[in-house]
């Protein structure tokens, strides 16, 4: 069925009324944004980023920390694979085992190996972070069984590289996490 069809078929009669329950919010919201994702009108798209404007502002001025987290995650539209600093510790917690390095450690040794941080558009440092990390926490014992002699931190980035930038772009950081 088409989108506009059941936009307007289920479009609900508590609107004329101003009461909402939560429920009925996030149904509506989710419909809404289904139908302006579908559009092939850019006016939609238009009202839309309006609408989210306005939240933001509203946000930055009540609740700056809300509205920071939200604005970090708007910028996973730049890159090809990309993680807040948030979410990068939410993975890297549930890791199991979990590499022996914080973000900051990480940062130190890809420095003194003069590694990039981050390659516009490839991926942020975050995402290199818990890629790095995932191929550590996944397959440390092999690698140490079959690199010996090798720097396992040089063939961790190679991997992670590989991933990141792979020519198919089949792994994605975020939908490989759930986010």
């Amino acid at each position: 069925m088409n989108k506009a069809v059941n936009l307007i078929r289920y479009w609900p009669s508590y609107l004329n009324n101003n009461t909402m329950t939560q429920k009925e919010m996030q149904e509506m919201y989710a419909m809404l944004y289904d139908y302006m994702a579908a559009s092939q009108n850019p006016e939609n798209m238009i009202i839309f980023g309006k609408v989210m404007n306005s939240i933001i502002e509203w946000l930055i001025i009540y609740k700056p920390e809300v509205a920071q987290e939200y604005i970090e995650q708007l910028c996973a539209i730049k890159w090809k694979n990309y993680l807040t600093s948030k979410e990068a510790d939410s993975i890297r917690s549930n890791m199991s085992p979990e590499a022996p390095w914080s973000y900051e450690q990480w940062k130190s040794a890809m420095t003194q190996h003069e590694f990039l941080l981050e390659e516009k558009p490839c991926y942020n440092s975050f995402a290199l972070f818990i890629t790095m990390s995932m191929i550590y926490s996944d397959s440390y014992d092999t690698l140490t069984k079959y690199t010996s002699g090798a720097d396992v931190f040089e063939v961790l980035h190679a991997l992670a590289l590989d991933k990141l930038k792979d020519a198919d772009e089949r792994f994605r950081v975020r939908n490989y996490f759930g986010l």
